[in-house]
């Protein structure tokens, strides 16, 4: 069965980020659309599906390449965000948050250190903070 499958998906895109999310995305909708009793939400729900099998199936990887690259684009930063607020809740006893003020690089460091001279490792500006 499972080299059925294998032979089955040979040459097919398969799953990357931009289906996940729409997988993702779906059931939120999905979700949303039976808390609230809107029908509307459960059709596009249905279609973000529909399209995510569609892209899974598809034998022209260039195209579905494409389609990831540009959403890449807009979710690595978005991606990156939620990143550092899970880091920040991780560190949140330990560590302190500050932002370079020239390059607004963020930058981690001990608490309970007192004042400290911290040094970018971008820019190598140097600025005094209170941990």
């Amino acid at each position: 069965m499972k080299e059925k499958l294998r032979r089955f998906m040979f040459g097919r895109y398969g799953v990357d980020t931009l289906g996940y999310v729409l997988v993702f995305g779906s059931l939120v909708i999905s979700f949303l659309s039976s808390l609230f009793g809107i029908g509307l939400l459960m059709l596009v729900s249905y279609a973000m599906l529909v399209w995510e099998i569609f892209r899974m199936m598809s034998r022209n990887n260039q195209a579905r390449y494409r389609e990831n690259a540009a959403f890449m684009k807009f979710w690595a930063p978005v991606q990156k965000w939620f990143k550092l607020q899970c880091n920040r809740l991780r560190d949140i006893r330990t560590h302190r948050y500050f932002s370079c003020p020239s390059c607004h690089n963020t930058l981690r460091v001990p608490k309970g250190k007192g004042e400290i001279t911290i040094t970018c490792p971008c820019c190598k500006t140097r600025f005094d903070k209170r941990t």
